[in-house]
């Protein structure tokens, strides 16, 4: 006599039909990577939309600011106002996520930036590719004026890598 308790033994006969008529696991190893592919389709179409971008902009630029403590600075408004005339621009011109990218990199160059006037002088030149004539005129005053010592020009060219 074996070991085995019959119970096991009854078990296992019962259990090998209904695993070997399971078939083949390759539908459902497919079916999960075309959700995946799906999935990250629209992931992408809602993360490639102008409104996006600047909402993220929008968010790390707000975090750094309260960590300086300056959340309603004048540059922050001239800031919001450069972001506002972008999306308005994306949206008239119908440009993806991509292209926002492309536009409001100038405030990222690190050689480009290397003080306050010049973060101005980036805003300007964007302000100036949208051909918002204006905002540019307004931001060639102020990039006059700016102080070079400001704590909060300090901290976002800090958060830029200058």
């Amino acid at each position: 006599m074996s070991d085995v308790p019959v119970s096991v033994v009854s078990a296992a006969e019962a259990i090998q039909p209904v695993a070997e008529s399971s078939g083949s696991i390759w539908g459902y190893v497919a079916g999960g990577v075309a959700l995946l592919v799906l999935a990250g389709f629209f992931g992408y179409k809602k993360i490639n939309k102008p409104a996006f971008i600047i909402s993220q902009v929008r968010k790390r630029n707000l975090k750094e600011m309260k960590k300086q403590g300056v959340e309603s600075s004048e540059f922050s408004i001239d800031l919001d106002k450069l972001l506002d005339s972008v999306l308005n621009y994306a949206n008239a011109n119908n440009k993806t996520g991509n292209d926002v990218v492309k536009i409001i990199s100038p405030l990222n160059d690190s050689n480009r930036i290397k003080n306050p006037s010049d973060m101005y002088k980036a805003m300007i030149h964007i302000a100036n590719e949208m051909n918002d004539v204006s905002l540019a005129r307004e931001f060639k005053n102020k990039s006059k004026m700016v102080k070079a010592s400001s704590p909060l020009m300090a901290g976002l060219l800090k958060r830029a890598g200058i």
